[in-house]
């Protein structure tokens, strides 16, 4: 029963997925992918299936095209994925952006998109465009699905107090009343700035305009109603293989990393994480409730995994629209504690560098910001503060002991000191707390020149021969000793002795031994090869 269960028909995502799987993890044998396909999405898949979808059949699914396979492609028939593939997936996620946005969207705009999409994407430089005719969009809307295409009507910011919004929060408050707080759950983006300082004059200069920071990232929060639970953040950066990341072992980042040249929360990531998320909580032997708003990624990645109900573990449900800030829990002063949290260690981390003669916009790199992302996240934003926003959002019912009305920032103390730190640097003209915390081009917005930019660089793919060029101007992270490591921890114990308190002492001890350890079984297998060494 649970095989028929996890049984569904493929689709060329799932194809796609396993090609690049072959590609950038080549198994000894294909029972590997069988193994990996199934435990990454928990349905199953046989190995004739397998070697099919790794035959030429498929090889249009491929990112990267020779010049010959694309002239090749454009004279082959394939209702099913049509003739570009590539060209057709970033229309149809910018249809559903947009969409999103209430925008009117005939069949002329699409054929019009789809030849300013042809002419930015890099891999069609040497191609003959198609002719975008009639029978071009009824087999592109045909194979997307997209019944209904035309928007009529005005776009508008809808408020908290109109009829459908109100029908509708009332309708996920009751639908909150069937699962335990526990299982609720909440996830939403947040753009960070990581190298952002409280200097107003600096701020201006590099934040000015429409021009997007080269150091922002966005980053995937996710909590349940009562705060016992904080998922792990998902972090989307630009490079796949940041410089600071060399001689890291990812697993331990204890963060989920993904990368686009847009930094940018498209459908395909968040359709692989609300995958990840339903393996995890089906794992658990668990069913919960998954409250998003309708960004336009979210509703792409929703359509992905078949829907609402499409997932065995995971329910989805939208909040209302354009209503987040009154409505969603992350947006209640979750993310604001985050940010509040994260921005304390940059200013501490800024603080020490000064005090060593250096600049810190210099020496801080990726890799810390995101190990400042996973303290703030796991150890500084407290359950206490997202039940409180929870509350705060209406989703929850306040407790009948909690009459007092609900005050989410208790962290007063943490602002004063924060301020009092920025008052220490050598800054002439700060910004003032709530600017520096919360700027407004973090905010994740539907922008439609972002749509269309984040599109082309999600599905733009470099020609044959052609390397993309690196702009992380980071250094690499530099191999630390281990003798220095148990220097170093040696000296952090006798400071406990000397300054702290026993607390942590027996943690310290663990380390030690762990790199005490690893030396000795370092020496061993040193010692072997020199053994076998041939004279």
């Amino acid at each position: 029963m649970d095989d028929k269960k996890r049984r569904r028909a493929l689709t060329d995502a799932d194809r796609l997925m396993i090609r690049k799987r072959n590609q950038t993890h080549p198994p000894t044998q294909q029972k590997e992918l069988v193994d990996w396909f199934t435990a990454t999405t928990g349905h199953l898949i046989n190995q004739s299936q397998i070697s099919k979808i790794l035959g030429p059949n498929y090889d249009f699914l491929d990112d990267v095209h020779t010049r010959k396979d694309m002239r090749e492609m454009k004279g082959k028939s394939r209702s099913s994925a049509g003739d570009w593939p590539e060209l057709e997936g970033a229309l149809f996620e910018w249809q559903q952006r947009m969409e999103q946005k209430k925008a009117i969207i005939t069949g002329e705009i699409l054929k019009t998109k789809a030849k300013q999409l042809w002419e930015a994407l890099p891999q069609y430089d040497d191609v003959d465009m198609p002719k975008w005719s009639n029978g071009w969009l009824e087999g592109f809307k045909k194979r997307y699905k997209i019944k209904e295409y035309v928007q009529h009507g005005e776009a508008g910011s809808a408020q908290t107090d109109t009829p459908d919004n109100i029908a509708q929060m009332e309708r996920v408050r009751q639908l909150c009343t069937e699962y335990e707080e526990k299982d609720i759950l909440n996830m939403d983006e947040t753009g960070l700035n990581w190298k952002r300082t409280p200097d107003r004059t600096l701020a201006t200069k590099s934040y000015s305009g429409t021009k997007k920071s080269k150091d922002r990232i966005t980053i995937a929060l996710t909590s349940n109603a009562d705060g016992s639970e904080k998922f792990l953040a998902w972090v989307i950066s630009k490079s796949e293989n940041p410089r600071c990341f060399k001689k890291i072992n990812r697993n331990n980042l204890r963060i989920i990393y993904r990368f686009n040249k847009s930094k940018w929360m498209t459908g395909l990531i968040c359709e692989e994480y609300l995958q990840w998320l339903n393996n995890k909580v089906r794992d658990e032997g668990r069913k919960v409730l998954l409250l998003m708003d309708n960004f336009s990624g979210h509703e792409l990645a929703v359509q992905l995994v078949g829907g609402l109900q499409g997932l065995s573990n995971v329910r989805i449900e939208w909040l209302p629209p354009n209503t987040t800030s009154e409505w969603q829990p992350m947006d209640q002063g979750i993310i604001a504690s985050f940010k509040l949290q994260y921005r304390r260690q940059w200013i501490a981390f800024m603080l020490r560098e000064y005090e060593a003669g250096k600049n810190p916009q210099k020496t801080v790199n990726l890799l810390k910001a995101i190990q400042w992302t996973r303290v703030a996240w796991e150890t500084s934003v407290t359950q206490e503060c997202i039940k409180r926003c929870w509350w705060k959002s209406t989703l929850i019912k306040k407790p009948i002991e909690s009459a007092e009305d609900i005050v989410v920032d208790d962290s007063i103390a943490e602002r004063i000191e924060l301020r009092d730190q920025i008052a220490q640097l050598p800054i002439e003209n700060p910004l003032s707390l709530d600017e520096f915390l919360t700027p407004e081009d973090e905010t994740v917005v539907d922008d439609d020149s972002d749509i269309f930019t984040s599109v082309v660089e999600h599905y733009s793919t470099d020609k044959p021969g052609q390397e993309e060029q690196s702009s992380d101007e980071e250094e690499e992270v530099e191999e630390v000793d281990t003798a220095k490591a148990l220097k170093a921890i040696e000296t952090v114990k006798l400071w406990k002795l000397q300054k702290g308190d026993s607390q942590d002492l027996q943690a310290l001890d663990r380390v030690e031994r762990e790199i005490t350890r690893y030396k000795s079984d370092s020496a061993h297998q040193t010692t072997i090869f020199r053994f076998f060494k041939p004279k």
